[in-house]
């Protein structure tokens, strides 16, 4: 594992994006038509973006509102040029409490905790994104009236397992399934899921965390449902699915 590349940036998936729209409809007539009418029926779904900057940003001396300002900057930018190209439809989602992931439970001092035996420090800095984020979102609905901008609130369809993990048949909240060592965490940053000797547990679908940075599936089932069913995003996702018709 290392903390310090990203394989790909989100403006380099943008500029991916604009090379396929220029191949896909340079040789038409009208390129702009072109391009309004891809949109006409695509769902854009910008994932949890921004986890990455907060997690290279450890134990460095830039400010955590700077890493904010630049991560929302990011995501803001990416939204805007969808928009002006002619997205109609669009999910944005939030930063699940990587507070609670258990490779930040195993940096983090033992003091450092919340209520629910996450890192404080950590879930507090992933708030004030979610909160920055949805402001830049409120711009963009503003700005862009004809479209449907929905925030998924991954935060809490997170939380939302945390407080009544038996309701999705989850056992294990902090633990990985894959991974070497055992005891609270079953988690070594130098022998990680994957390696010689990392082991994975019988029952996955009981555990929260795969390997300490990823979630289990039965983890992403219970938040995607919570999107799907519109009780964690804003505007509620299924009002969306009927302004398509």
């Amino acid at each position: 594992m290392t903390l310090n590349t990203t394989p790909q940036s989100i403006q380099t998936q943008l500029t991916w994006f604009e090379e396929f729209l220029k191949n896909k409809c340079g040789g038409f007539g009208d390129a702009r038509k072109c391009t309004a009418a891809l949109f006409e029926d695509s769902l854009i779904w910008a994932g949890e973006i921004g986890a990455n900057d907060y997690a290279y940003s450890f134990g460095s001396s830039v400010p955590p509102e700077t890493i904010t300002k630049l991560a929302v900057n990011s995501v803001a930018n990416f939204l805007q040029a969808m928009l002006e190209k002619g997205a109609k439809y669009v999910v944005v989602q939030g930063l699940p409490p990587t507070g609670c992931l258990t490779l930040s439970l195993s940096l983090a001092p033992p003091e450092d905790r919340d209520s629910y035996g996450c890192v404080a420090s950590v879930n507090s800095r992933t708030l004030a994104h979610n909160s920055a984020l949805k402001s830049r979102i409120a711009q963009l609905r503003r700005k862009f009236p004809r479209a449907t901008v929905v925030f998924a609130d991954y935060y809490e369809a997170y939380m939302a397992v945390l407080k009544n993990p038996g309701a999705y048949g989850i056992k294990e909240l902090y633990a990985v399934c894959c991974g070497y060592g055992g005891g609270k965490l079953n988690f070594n940053y130098f022998n990680l899921c994957g390696s010689k000797s990392s082991t994975a547990c019988a029952a996955p679908s009981e555990y929260v965390n795969w390997d300490g940075v990823h979630l289990t599936e039965a983890m992403y089932r219970a938040t995607a449902a919570a999107f799907l069913d519109g009780s964690r995003t804003q505007p509620p996702l299924p009002e969306l699915f009927r302004r398509r018709h």
